[in-house]
């Protein structure tokens, strides 16, 4: 039975924050929703990311293939370069069709000699990274262990691979970037950029076909933009980011003053070069305290929950405030997803963190506990690969469905929810007379552990909740041995009985849990009960 001075307490997860306390941030604030994610069905339930699948693509047919240094997909075709035996110490391109799970040969490479294919960068530490993009019937390819000048093309009519410099008026260095605008090639070179001929991107038949950014620091990355104007509609533009700058191209040299250059940011850019990823709602970046958009409109302004650019702060700053290596952050957009994985510091500990920004939601979840160096859209799912994987593509899918395995290349994974004090109420200490949690599993039981910690971070007890038996996935069972269970996550609420009394002044929830199908939790209700006396300390 509750007492007179107890009360209700409700905590609903719903997205994450760097907050220890809740009191001045949203309602459902977690410092932790570490491999989980927003329930598309059910707003007021995170469930487990699905898991990031067997192999794809395992490279075997390519001699002592390793690091996979870039990926695009363009269609069912994924397009990249991997380091390889061919010739020791240097990288190969390769074609992968998804369709028929199997590589594409390409052409015009020779063993024995390194002609032609770049020296293999460095798996760790700092980098410019390769790029690619699409220009007429080329896929083109830069990456910096081309000779001078150099960059890659592939003949996506005839999969022939060759390298060369501009034709007519060559690149003065190796080119560190490459985009498509108005089908010119447009190479980033120190503070300049050069563009080719409309869809010849491997020459450049005029002189003075360049444009100069702004001072003599480094492009770091080009990247396309759909632009929306108050009167000529959309209209195509390219982004070129600095690290405290951001410019923008409009316009085309075919048109007498059409092409213009004007900057967006003089103060803010990205040393993230993969940070920057497309997507409907702008052009994601990492910058240099938080994650910003450059909205269609051309204005710069941190991910916010209301992504209007005033009245909002960012929900996480300190993982993009923290990072350790910038040029190896990796990110992409797809379904609805803005996902980033990133070398940082997170309260105190140094790690490679992937974080996910929900388009839907507007909140962030994460850090979610697999790693990679590529990642690319492929539609509605993810294709990623890292050094810490081998030469492997990984399909990772944004939405569960029936048969979504729950492992990550095979290795289980857990999910950890750690709340945010709950709001303060008084001085008070106060006691949990009682309390309940909805838990979901799928399939056989699962084993949830729930934990209290005191506003210091020190825990206090914990209890084992077991979830019921629900039924059994759709072919995890022979016909006529069980009954059939959806892999949707309907949470049930069972009551938590701690081992010891639960006395605080404030108080924060953690959740763990081995993944299995269906996995979520929901809603959390505590009374508490105030006592007559007042934590007094020094």
């Amino acid at each position: 039975m509750a007492t007179l001075a107890s009360q209700p307490v409700r905590f609903t997860p719903r997205g994450l924050v760097d907050a220890y306390d809740s009191t001045d941030q949203f309602l459902g604030s977690c410092t932790s929703l570490q491999n989980l994610v927003f329930d598309p069905s059910n707003p007021e339930v995170v469930i487990a990311r699905p898991g990031v699948g067997n192999t794809i693509a395992n490279f075997s047919g390519i001699s002592g293939a390793g690091f996979i240094s870039v990926q695009i997909v363009v269609g069912g075709m994924i397009y990249g370069m991997v380091a390889s035996s061919l010739t020791a110490g240097h990288d190969q391109p390769f074609i992968y069709n998804i369709t028929t799970s199997s590589f594409v040969t390409v052409t015009g490479l020779t063993s024995g000699n390194s002609e032609g294919r770049p020296t293999s960068p460095a798996t760790t530490g700092a980098w410019t990274p390769p790029t690619m993009a699409i220009v007429g019937t080329y896929l083109l390819i830069t990456h910096p262990g081309y000779a001078t000048g150099m960059f890659g093309a592939i003949n996506l009519s005839t999969n022939a691979y060759t390298t060369q410099n501009l034709a007519t008026h060559a690149l003065p260095s190796t080119p560190t970037c490459v985009a498509n605008l108005n089908n010119r090639a447009y190479f980033s070179v120190g503070n300049m950029v050069y563009y080719s001929d409309v869809l010849l991107p491997l020459q450049a038949s005029s002189a003075g076909q360049s444009l100069t950014l702004g001072d003599n620091s480094t492009i770091t990355v080009l990247s396309g933009l759909p632009v929306q104007t108050t009167t000529a509609g959309v209209v195509s533009a390219l982004l070129a980011f600095k690290q405290t700058q951001i410019w923008q191209i409009t316009g085309d040299a075919a048109i007498t003053g059409s092409l213009s250059l004007n900057y967006l940011s003089l103060n803010i850019g990205t040393a993230a070069p993969r940070s920057v990823a497309p997507s409907p709602l702008g052009t994601f970046f990492i910058g240099p305290d938080s994650a910003y958009v450059v909205n269609p409109l051309g204005g710069v302004m941190p991910v916010t929950n209301t992504m209007s650019g005033a009245g909002a702060s960012p929900d996480i700053r300190a993982p993009f405030g923290n990072v350790t290596i910038p040029t190896r952050v990796a990110a992409s957009f797809a379904g609805n997803i803005y996902r980033v994985c990133l070398p940082t510091i997170v309260l105190g500990i140094s790690g490679i963190y992937d974080y996910w920004f929900d388009t839907r939601k507007l909140r962030w979840n994460g850090p979610h506990t697999f790693n990679y160096d590529c990642a690319s859209s492929a539609g509605n799912y993810f294709i990623l690969s890292g050094q810490a994987s081998g030469a492997a593509l990984f399909n990772s899918v944004v939405f569960p469905s029936t048969g979504t395995p729950y492992l990550d290349n095979g290795t289980s994974y857990t999910i950890n929810l750690r709340s945010s004090d709950f709001q303060k109420d008084g001085m008070a200490m106060k006691s949990m007379m009682e309390s309940t949690i909805e838990l979901a599993s799928v399939g056989s039981s699962a084993l949830y552990t729930v934990a209290t910690y005191s506003d210091a971070g020190n825990f206090i007890t914990s209890a084992n909740v077991l979830t019921q038996s629900l039924g059994l996935v759709w072919g995890s069972f022979l016909w006529g041995s069980g009954y059939w269970a959806s892999s949707i996550s309907i949470p049930t609420t069972y009551g938590v009985n701690w081992t010891q009394q639960v006395i605080f002044n404030r108080l924060s929830i953690g959740v763990t849990c081995t993944v299995q199908s269906g996995v979520g939790i929901g809603t959390f209700y505590g009374r508490f009960e105030k006592l007559g006396y007042t934590l007094i300390t020094g």
